[in-house]
């Protein structure tokens, strides 16, 4: 037997399909259901058909456009050009333009207009010459384009700022503008607390929350950040852990990640879900932002190594030349007969020895932490103080905490801290000059302990404290009120602690002696 086609396979056969083909009710249904407006006129441009669609697409019911002038849906500044082109065609069969999805806009019956895509058709009815279009609402696609044009505004003005707070706040107002969601957060990574930390929000968030959190492990945010890839939150669905609380007012939120640098988030206090569109805005916004980041991050670095360098050929041409002379001078006079000079001699050789370790130690310290790993503060502070000449010091621990750090370069941080407080001072071997830091000298008790509520640690000593020095200057290079002291030690310990990205202060302590204090978070 042979095939009679392949509807038979669906159950109808092809007699019944070309039935059913033929079938005017078959064809007005397609029409009238169809997504599309479709609006057909005379030679005299008046309506004589609309289907159900154009009520969706221009706001006017089908029966009260037939018999109108299709002008009714058409900006004024249309109308002359329409009826001149119309005119054209009739008499000469010349197009004024494509008819094959032109792109033009039609005014809604509330006044405001409908970006549309539009395909014509010549067609004869019962002896009339008939123009029928197939008119498309592109509004969607029109914003996606806009947003688009937008982003890449926003891309070239990121590229343009310079630090992280600048290129966060672009960011959320970017996505304010373009996603259509109000409530936008930008967190980025907090490498020594090892969280997400709030840089940028939009006011809608200030309304919404009293207090803005940071993220960490158990977050759906930090899982999109751990994994590189977006992480979506609806109300009900337990996928994941939220970024605020599960009875919070957040109904849907929707967080993409920007490579190791934080996250993005949308949210909403209603359960919107983010279309394709919508997404892929985000995606590209992400995208840039991670990119900026990088480039701020890159261009901070290199500040950084430039000011190095200017530190290192300051030390080269000016501390550095100073015990060279005075070492020259020496050697003139041991010279001439005074082999005496020669002790003399030894002191100056010492103290450029003590420089240039101090030189090697800032250029080493002087670059970010890469790896670091969770270090037990008490075991790096015994190690530390083994290597300071200490004498007759004390050294105390009152519970330091346990930080994320660098084990090596935290020994150094304590070792520079040590011998701040034993070496130099008023009750050392020496004369203490006029305006010198008076520190506790050979004598001291060094307390190592634990700042409120976990959030760092100080190292304190019993001395008279800071004394006459410029507590805003104590961590600068150079900066010393001794006259034999290389003045570095105290800037190392800042340069490791940035780079760890702590923070450092110097104040006077409950006795009265010197207290540093280090943030840790």
């Amino acid at each position: 037997m042979a095939s009679s086609g392949p509807s038979e396979e669906f159950g109808v056969s092809t007699g019944e399909l070309d039935t059913l083909v033929r079938d005017t009710d078959f064809f007005r249904s397609l029409v009238e259901n169809g997504s599309d407006a479709i609006v057909s006129i005379d030679r005299d441009s008046t309506i004589v058909y609309a289907n159900q669609s154009v009520e969706r697409v221009f706001g006017y019911a089908p029966e009260a456009m037939i018999g109108e002038d299709l002008t009714m849906i058409m900006p004024d500044r249309f109308h002359t050009s329409h009826f001149d082109a119309v005119d054209r065609y009739l008499d000469t069969g010349d197009r004024t333009l494509d008819w094959n999805s032109i792109e033009l806009p039609a005014e809604h019956k509330d006044g405001h207009e409908v970006p549309l895509s539009i395909t014509f058709e010549e067609h004869s009815y019962e002896g009339e010459r008939i123009f029928s279009g197939i008119m498309r609402d592109i509004s969607d696609r029109k914003t996606h384009e806009r947003n688009l044009r937008t982003l890449q505004a926003v891309a070239r003005d990121l590229m343009q700022l310079r630090d992280v707070e600048s290129i966060a706040a672009r960011v959320v107002d970017a996505a304010e503008r373009t996603l259509g969601f109000p409530i936008v957060s930008v967190f980025l990574y907090d490498e020594t607390a090892e969280c997400l930390r709030p840089v940028a929000h939009s006011e809608a968030v200030e309304n919404t929350f009293d207090e803005v959190p940071t993220l960490g492990e158990g977050s759906l945010a930090w899982a999109a950040f751990e994994s590189g890839e977006p992480r979506t939150y609806a109300a009900g669905e337990e996928d994941g852990a939220p970024v605020y609380r599960r009875d919070g007012p957040i109904a849907s939120e929707y967080i993409f990640p920007m490579n190791g640098h934080g996250c993005l988030l949308v949210s909403s206090t209603e359960s919107d879900t983010i279309g394709d569109r919508q997404r892929s805005l985000a995606r590209i916004l992400a995208a840039n932002a991670e990119v900026a980041l990088g480039r701020a991050e890159r261009e901070a670095e290199r500040e950084r190594q430039r000011e190095r360098l200017e530190r290192f050929a300051s030390i080269v041409s000016h501390d550095l030349r100073d015990p060279l002379q005075t070492a020259k001078a020496t050697l003139a006079v041991a010279r001439a007969g005074d082999e005496s000079a020669l002790d003399d001699l030894d002191r100056v050789f010492d103290r450029m020895d003590e420089l240039i370790e101090d030189v090697l130690t800032l250029a080493k310290q002087g670059k970010a932490v890469g790896e670091t790993e969770r270090v037990d503060t008490a075991e790096v502070v015994a190690a530390a103080w083994s290597t300071v000449d200490a004498a007759d010091a004390t050294l105390e621990t009152d519970d330091p905490p346990t930080v994320s750090a660098d084990r090596e370069r935290l020994r150094t941080l304590f070792e520079n801290l040590f011998r701040n407080s034993v070496e130099h001072g008023s009750t050392s071997n020496r004369a203490t000059p006029d305006g010198a830091i008076e520190h506790a000298g050979p004598a001291v008790t060094v307390t190592v302990g634990a700042l409120d509520a976990g959030a760092g640690f100080y190292v304190a000593d019993d001395g008279p404290g800071l004394g006459d020095a410029d507590a805003d200057r104590l961590f600068e290079y150079g900066y010393s009120t001794e006259s034999d002291n290389t003045g570095f030690g105290l800037n190392i310990v800042h340069d490791i602690a940035e780079a760890h990205g702590w923070r450092i202060a110097a104040t006077t302590g409950a006795d009265g002696g010197a207290r540093f204090e280090v943030e840790t978070r």
